[in-house]
């Protein structure tokens, strides 16, 4: 659970527990109207929940400052929960130098990440690098941990793996070319960068995953 959430219930949870501890010694020890002790309670807890709310932050920066701070929150808990994801696949191979090559990979994933962690304004620009780069390489990443845990040494198993190591080589590039014009400022919103990105897996044998919705309709 995102740490926010968690931060959150336990706020509510030590607000009711005051507000409660409150209404018993006003109601038993003190013997005040029982109204009067519910009304000064709920409104103790009111005070208490606002008091100890968390307050949600992107690096340094609070979220309500920010103009659409919450989507710009949002858009970042994705590239960190794909980044989760490559890390977990990561952690299952272990054969070199794919595992050397991997680990540069989630090196200049978390560089991105952090950088936009430091300025949430760039997150916007970071869509593609989002929505299509970081995932495709979580979804590679994955593809292949899955493949080597079946154990399967088949010829199309076998032609599969090296194909996805040579995949990791295109989304190092692919990583480097987007950090580069996030740094400079420009929207990664380039549909040639993109075609080439996909002609490049295809080529070198990396299908994309079917979406749900795809493989209930067949």
């Amino acid at each position: 659970m995102n740490p926010n959430k968690w931060k959150e219930i336990l706020s509510i949870i030590l607000s009711a527990i005051l507000a409660l501890a409150l209404f018993l010694i006003l109601l038993l020890i003190l013997r005040w109207n029982l109204i009067l002790c519910m009304v000064l309670a709920a409104a103790v807890y009111i005070a208490l929940s606002l008091i100890f709310k968390p307050v949600k932050r992107i690096g340094k920066i609070e979220v309500d400052s920010l103009s659409n701070g919450e989507f710009l929150n949002e858009r970042l808990a994705e590239a960190g929960s794909d980044y989760n994801r490559m890390q977990r696949a990561v952690s299952q191979i272990h054969e070199q130098p794919l595992l050397r090559e991997c680990q540069d990979l989630i090196s200049r994933a978390g560089s991105i990440l952090k950088y936009l962690t430091d300025n949430p304004e760039k997150i916007p620009a970071a869509r593609r690098y989002i929505d299509y780069y970081q995932e495709t390489a979580a979804n590679v990443l994955e593809h292949y941990a899955e493949l080597k845990n079946t154990g399967l040494s088949t010829a199309e198993t076998e032609k599969v793996l090296n194909s996805t190591r040579e995949s990791i080589s295109t989304l190092k590039a692919a990583f480097d070319l987007q950090f580069e014009k996030l740094m400079q400022n420009e929207l990664m919103d380039m549909g040639a960068d993109l075609n080439l990105l996909k002609q490049t897996l295809r080529s070198e044998g990396y299908k994309e995953p079917e979406k749900k919705g795809q493989e209930i309709s067949k």
